[in-house]
Formats: structure tokens, C-alpha cells, sequence
């Protein structure tokens, strides 16, 4: 009859002594404990030297261990993103149900090792491309408004249109274009056109001598209807 605890307890005096600072035990009935892994990944931004994290992974060890394989989490993820979690996830326990029978948590931190620079590979390219991504966007320089800068630009603004620098232009229509809509029967709303009581001056220059005279007569007929 195999005795589980003794194996596990020689598992765990071997794994002190090889994971001096990287392991932390949680709790002894049952076995749970972390063990975190170094790693690095290159700078995206040149001349930077390469950027340091850790990912940890966390072992519960069943009663009957290691005819069971462990449960295993990720405790301290560092630049991994969720895919990446979930790929390692899915190595480690695929690996650990092929070594069911043995005493395998050194196994499973070793695959883990031996994948750590694939992993950090993958984790700089997405950087890369997403720093590059980023570089593609422009960005907009422009000046913040407050209200003191805008109060400077509104006196500038009518210190130059009293100067006459800037021409406001008018939403109303000319004399010439309220006669030619009229003649073409289009309706004009009151907006357009101004107060009924608005004086309004028409400046006879604005109208072509050689004004269609098809047009004149056309008006004159609807008015002698």
C-alpha cells in the first residue's frame, strides 16, 4: 500500500532545498504552497535594458497524491495576459496527468522553465506590434482651453473684426437672392428672410443687367393673374 504522506513529505524536504526562495508553503495538512519563477522579457523601447517579472503557480496536493495529479493555479500572473495563463494552464495539467504515479511538481516547474523564453517571446512581439500600432495613430497637439486663454483669444477676435481683419458673415439673404427664389416659387421661411419690420437695404450693384428675361416677363404674368 503506498503511503501518500511520506511520499509527499519527501517531495516537499527536496523542493525546500531546491526552491530556497522561491517557494512559500501555505499550509503543511494539506500540502499547498507557491513556487514563483523568474523572468524577463526584452525592452520594446531601444537602448532600455529587458524588464523583470515573475509567474507563480500554486499546488494543492490531494490525499492521494501522486496517483491523483495536483490542482494547479497561477498565483502571480506578471506580464502574462489571460491566453497566455490559460495556455500554460492547459500544458502543465496535460503534463501532469502523464506523470501520474510519480512525485512530479519539480517536472511540472521545469516545463515551466524550459517554456518561460517562448512565453516572454510571445509577450514582446505583442508589445511590439502594439507599440507600433500606437506610433501609427496621430496625435493632436493642440492648446488646452481655459478660461483665461479663452478670454484673450475673444478680445484679439473682436479687437480684429472692429479692424476690420475678420468679416462676419451674415445668415440672411441678399436683396438679389430673395427676388430670383421668389421667381422660381420657392417658399423662404422668416428665418431667412428677417423680421417683416427689418428695413432692409437692397444695393441695386448686386444685380445682373442681363437678367434672364424670361424670368421678368414669367413674374410679370402671375402678377396680372
Amino acid at each position: 500500500m503506498t503511503d501518500y504522506a511520506e511520499e509527499q513529505e519527501g517531495e516537499m524536504e527536496a523542493l525546500e532545498s531546491i526552491y530556497v526562495n522561491e517557494l512559500e508553503i501555505i499550509s503543511t495538512d494539506p500540502y499547498i504552497y507557491t513556487i514563483t519563477i523568474p523572468c524577463e522579457i526584452q525592452n520594446v523601447e531601444p537602448g532600455k535594458p529587458p524588464k523583470e517579472f515573475s509567474v507563480g503557480l500554486k499546488f494543492q496536493i490531494p490525499e492521494d497524491y501522486p496517483d491523483v495529479p495536483p490542482d494547479i493555479s497561477i498565483s502571480e500572473a506578471g506580464e502574462l495576459d489571460e491566453d497566455l495563463q490559460k495556455e500554460i494552464l492547459l500544458e502543465l495539467n496535460k503534463k501532469a496527468e502523464e506523470e501520474v504515479g510519480c512525485i512530479m511538481v519539480f517536472t511540472l516547474v521545469s516545463e515551466l522553465q524550459d517554456r518561460v523564453n517562448d512565453f516572454a517571446d510571445a509577450i514582446y512581439n505583442k508589445k511590439l506590434k502594439e507599440k507600433e500600432d500606437e506610433e501609427k495613430i496621430p496625435v493632436f497637439h493642440g492648446t488646452m482651453v481655459t478660461r483665461e486663454n479663452f478670454i484673450e483669444w475673444h478680445a484679439n477676435f473682436l479687437k480684429e473684426r472692429n479692424a476690420g481683419k475678420v468679416k462676419v458673415v451674415s445668415d440672411k439673404l441678399t436683396g438679389k437672392q430673395i427676388f430670383l427664389a421668389k421667381g422660381g416659387n420657392i417658399e423662404i421661411s422668416d428665418q431667412l428672410l428677417g423680421d417683416a419690420d427689418d428695413d432692409v437695404e437692397v444695393d441695386e450693384s448686386l444685380f445682373d443687367e442681363d437678367l434672364d428675361e424670361e424670368m421678368i416677363i414669367s413674374s410679370g404674368d402671375e402678377d396680372e393673374e
